[in-house]
């Protein structure tokens, strides 16, 4: 691919009144927390589909139906090459990065390994791991949240279903921070070509001894025609499932346990709740619709004029989902935690042809940590002598997440 084909061209088309100059990846002064900036970003005086020349410029979309048209209308809103800021060359990640119906191939093979069927019988396991994650801290009366407990969870059941070795662990998780969160261009290419030797290693490893893991599907796969996938789209396939398995699961549960750190109230209802599968079910989904870590990129596929507004191709295009989920026009009392909302058409797993093919292990792995974890700590704080830190970027969360409680005697 040449080094310009997918980058945006000047901003010339952009009126003035659109532009609302905004960091995705930077912090105000003073905040720390990333659904404060977002939120003071729709306290402003923005538009609601504005412009920034930050990251090599970009739309925002900020209302649940745009974000929603974009997500669905693939005519309009490319998945392909879409990093903000713009790098090339860049992994084409299958299914996600492909537009349909090109994306149904990678999507298909899929889709059947993660369906509520599948999901149901890895439950042991995500149960069995959950509970050695905890009993390695739980008498200590505090953790580093992040570190001992919502980035190995994930990352460990990646590792086990892709048939990976473990002792890799915290190496994997310092590459996937890497690729969400850094915006230096140098850093995110050699970022890439670490990741895709990772892959490439593990597959040809993989190759020699086939299982019943999620990489031999992956090498054992064919076409209609009955012919291997091209190796490069299955490195593409386990680039996908490298940097979405490892960090959206552990960023949203920062989220979710720094509430729940904050607010007694919540513990106790979720407590009452823990052996309730229905209630605790709505629960979760609340606790996902307004804890939603996801700011989606799109591509604008050629000139356009969008409710009035003009925007060329290769226009790039943030889907902000926390924004999106807080849409008072779709959700009452949109900024409430109501852990017995009976309506919830959230999209923190997007929506249309690319919705998170991954997002009712997600939901489960999030479920079972708060039943596990409730069980052993129903009570606990946010630690008053360490620093909680935020980071903002294609996904939102806290880096660092002090937590303590009162060990049982």
């Amino acid at each position: 691919m040449t080094a310009h084909r997918y980058f945006p061209g000047p901003p010339d088309h952009v009126p003035l009144e659109l532009i609302h100059e905004f960091d995705i990846y930077q912090f105000s002064p003073g905040v720390n927390d990333p659904l404060e900036q977002w939120g003071n970003l729709l306290a402003s005086d923005a538009p609601r589909i504005f412009y920034t020349h930050h990251n090599g410029g970009h739309w925002v979309f900020l209302d649940y139906e745009d974000v929603r048209e974009a997500f669905r209308n693939d005519a309009r809103f490319s998945t392909f090459q879409t990093p903000i800021p713009p790098i090339e060359p860049y992994p084409v990640m299958q299914p996600q990065g492909v537009d349909p119906p090109e994306h149904k191939k990678f999507r298909s093979l899929l889709a059947p390994l993660f369906t509520p069927a599948a999901v149901g019988k890895m439950q042991a396991e995500l149960r069995r791991r959950t509970t050695a994650l905890l009993e390695a801290f739980v008498d200590e009366g505090r953790c580093e949240f992040g570190r001992d407990f919502a980035s190995l969870l994930p990352t460990g059941m990646f590792l086990y279903l892709m048939g990976m070795p473990e002792d890799r662990l915290t190496e994997f998780v310092k590459l996937a921070e890497v690729f969400m969160r850094s915006n230096d261009e140098a850093e995110r290419a050699q970022n890439i070509q670490q990741i895709y030797d990772v892959i490439a290693e593990y597959l040809a490893w993989r190759s020699t001894q086939l299982g019943d893991d999620l990489g031999s599907v992956l090498i054992s796969a064919r076409d209609e025609n009955g012919q291997p996938f091209e190796q490069q789209d299955v490195l593409n396939c386990g680039f996908l499932l490298f940097v979405a398995g490892l960090d959206t699961v552990t960023s949203t549960m920062t989220f979710i346990w720094r509430h729940l750190a904050r607010n007694a109230e919540a513990r106790r209802e979720l407590v009452s709740m823990i052996d309730d599968r229905e209630k605790l079910t709505v629960a979760v989904d609340e606790l996902l619709r307004i804890h939603a870590v996801p700011n989606i990129y799109r591509r604008v596929k050629k000139d356009m004029v969008y409710h009035g507004i003009t925007m060329k191709e290769n226009d790039r295009v943030v889907l902000p989902v926390s924004v999106a989920n807080r849409d008072e026009k779709v959700f009452e009392h949109a900024d409430e935690i109501d852990l017995h909302r009976e309506v919830n058409n959230h999209l923190t797993f997007g929506a249309g042809p690319h919705r998170c093919v991954g997002s009712h292990l997600a939901k489960t792995e999030v479920t079972i940590a708060l039943q596990e974890w409730l069980r052993r700590i129903p009570d606990f704080d946010v630690a008053t002598d360490a620093q909680i830190r935020g980071h903002l970027g294609p996904t939102l969360g806290f880096s660092q997440l002090p937590l303590v409680w009162k060990p049982k005697a």
